[in-house]
């Protein structure tokens, strides 16, 4: 579902997007906005996982977890051959 919007932008972010636009990089303006809004949306995702991961390694209780885990398929890894 669509919903309208109304932003105000800077004139010239504005003109390089319709530029673009018009050398039927997309088929309109709004669909430029909208890829331009999915693609920083992915990427602040992305950026918060690597927080999340990189907080996760220095937790003890998470780091605890990792290593009980090890220890539970320790034998399964080396009946697999996985080392």
């Amino acid at each position: 579902m669509s919903v309208k919007a109304t932003f105000v932008l800077d004139d010239l972010v504005i003109s390089e997007a319709r530029a673009y636009v018009l050398e039927n990089h997309f088929k309109s303006l709004s669909a430029f906005v909208e890829r331009a809004i999915r693609n920083e949306l992915e990427k602040l995702r992305q950026e918060n996982i690597k927080a999340a991961v990189s907080r996760a390694g220095s937790d003890p209780l998470f780091l605890a977890d990792v290593m009980e885990m090890q220890q539970a398929f320790q034998h399964t890894d080396f009946e697999t051959g996985a080392a």
